[in-house]
This record gives structure tokens, C-alpha cells and sequence, in this order.
């Protein structure tokens, strides 16, 4: 566990590193010798809420919902190669204010994305690329569901640790294909509190990591689609989807995240964003409370109106 986190610290510490001192730099040739560094980071916080009187009659609650967003993607781009590192925070929460009872705070969106890679050219479209990702979630996750409402997920419970090989063809500055030949996945349950929690009682495995166990470790292969425009000088479209499967090639697990942004002026914007998880290990042929399987699919949606700011 400790190194996890060491590794995880280091990620984060890559996007802000110091610029180098290098001679002055007059054309490209002279750039692409020394190396130069490209960074482009986004913060976004959205704040929005109901309230109604105490004789309202249309029904409602009280309601307020906070959410933030920060991204910050660093390239150091040195000859043929490119050193790229890109995080992406994403929190948002919802409270309920209900007349005679406590507030109620859950969240609706919690996403923490960390990628550091190498890429090397192999012609004007191809490239050869090594990189180690890290995905998970900031804070607890709660199974609203039953009455008990029992701990499922939080902070490395889980998380998935990703390192691989392989090739990738850039179609173009705003969109790439990539495929890892040569991956390792490490599914990560840390928590104690998720592994006691009474919503596993009676599973073999926690999110595929078996019982008594912390870390499961998968080879295999990945493939990536990245894509990010600005579709006119006000809107902005990025998404990832990625697609894991083991070399048995018996199951394929899916992650997409979209986030489509427009600019209302220079602080103010409009966003939407959609997370699809397809995991075998999290809801193949699950029951839920009342007896219905649930869907393979887990998406989570949601548009948003606040401040931001290019850094």
C-alpha cells in the first residue's frame, strides 16, 4: 500500500514540474533539441439549489448542490518524443435539507484520473508509447438502496493501477487510438471498512479481488480512445474510453468518461459530464434489493452551470 501511494504522489508531482533552464530558444529545431514543456490546466466550481417555504404544495426539499472540476495536462515534448501527464479531479455532492431531520449529504459524481506516458515516433502517424494510469474515487460511496445503507466503495477501494506497452496512431491533434499489447492491471480493495462492510458479507470477492486479499493482478490487453476538440471558439468536446480484457479474451470491462463544456464568457460556463462504467467483476449477474439483475452498464450523468478558469 505504501508504495501505491508513493507512486500515486510522484504522478501528481509530474504535471507541476519545474521548467529546466535551457538556452534561448529561436525556431522549432532549436525546441524540439532542448525539449519545451506545453501545459494547459481548467478549474471549474458549479453551485446551484431549490428552496422552498413551508407551505409549499407542490412538493420538493430544500436542496443544495456543490461541484468542482480541475484538470491539468503537462507535455514535455523533446525531439521525437513526448513525456505527457494529465490529472483529472472531478467532486460533486448533493444536500438535502428536510424539515425536522438532519441534513442529508451524498455525493453525485467522484472521479480521480492520473496518466504519465511516453510516446516516441515511428513515422508521422505511429507511435510507440510505455504508461502507468491510476483510477479511482476520493471519498466513501454509500448504497442508498437498502435501509442500512452500507459503505461499498472509497479511496482505493477500488482502484485500478494500470501499466502497459504497445502502439499508438495519432489520426490527428485531437484524436488517437492506442493499443497496449503488453498490459498489467492491478484492482486495488484497501479499505478496511469496505471489505467488512456488510454489502459483501457473503461475496467471495470484492470487486474481483478475492477475500483475505488486498490486490488482484491482471495481464492483458488495452485499448484507448481519446478525443478533444473545440467544435467552435465556445464548445469544447473531450472523451476517453477505454476497454480492458484479460488474454483469454472470456471478459471485456469498459470505462468512458465525456465532458462537454461551453464557454459563456470568459468565467462562466456550462458543462456536462457522463461517466459509463462496464465491469464484470462489479455487476455481472448481480440481484439488487428487489430482486431485478441489474444492468451491466453504470453511468452517471450531469450538467452543470458555474465559474471557471483557464490557468
Amino acid at each position: 500500500m505504501k508504495k501505491i501511494s508513493t507512486l500515486f504522489i510522484l504522478m501528481l508531482l509530474v504535471s507541476s514540474s519545474l521548467f529546466a533552464q535551457k538556452p534561448a530558444l529561436t525556431n522549432l529545431a532549436d525546441s524540439l533539441k532542448y525539449g519545451y514543456w506545453g501545459r494547459n490546466t481548467n478549474l471549474g466550481l458549479n453551485l446551484s439549489g431549490s428552496a422552498f417555504s413551508g407551505n409549499w404544495q407542490g412538493g420538493g426539499i430544500n436542496n443544495l448542490i456543490l461541484g468542482g472540476v480541475f484538470a491539468n495536462k503537462a507535455d514535455f515534448t523533446k525531439g521525437k518524443g513526448v513525456w505527457s501527464n494529465d490529472i483529472q479531479l472531478q467532486l460533486g455532492t448533493l444536500t438535502n435539507y428536510v424539515k425536522g431531520k438532519p441534513k442529508e449529504n451524498r455525493k453525485n459524481l467522484d472521479r480521480i484520473f492520473a496518466e504519465t506516458k511516453y510516446s516516441q515516433k515511428i513515422n508521422a502517424k505511429l507511435n510507440w508509447f510505455a504508461a502507468i494510469s491510476f483510477l479511482s474515487q476520493m471519498t466513501k460511496g454509500v448504497d442508498y438502496a437498502t435501509t442500512s445503507q452500507p459503505i461499498i466503495s472509497s479511496l482505493f477501494a477500488p482502484a485500478f493501477l494500470t501499466e502497459g506497452v504497445g502502439l499508438e496512431y495519432k489520426h490527428s491533434k485531437h484524436f488517437s487510438l492506442s493499443f497496449g499489447g503488453a498490459t498489467l492491471r492491478q484492482t486495488i480493495v484497501a479499505s478496511d471498512n469496505v471489505k467488512k462492510s456488510p454489502a459483501f458479507a457473503t461475496a467471495d470477492a470484492i470487486y474481483g479481488v478475492k477475500k483475505g486479499s488486498s490486490v488482484r493482478n491482471q495481464g492483458g490487453f488495452q485499448g484507448v480512445a481519446a478525443y478533444d476538440k473545440n467544435l467552435t471558439d465556445r464548445v469544447n468536446l473531450k472523451w476517453r474510453w477505454q476497454i480492458f480484457t484479460p488474454y483469454k479474451f472470456n471478459e471485456f470491462d469498459h470505462n468512458l468518461n465525456m465532458l462537454a463544456t461551453i464557454k459563456v464568457n470568459k468565467y462562466v460556463n456550462l458543462n456536462a459530464t457522463l461517466i459509463g462504467i462496464y465491469d464484470w467483476d462489479q455487476t455481472r449477474g448481480k440481484i439488487d434489493a428487489d430482486k431485478n439483475r441489474l444492468k451491466p452498464w453504470q453511468l452517471n450523468g450531469g450538467a452543470n452551470f458555474g465559474f471557471a478558469l483557464k490557468l
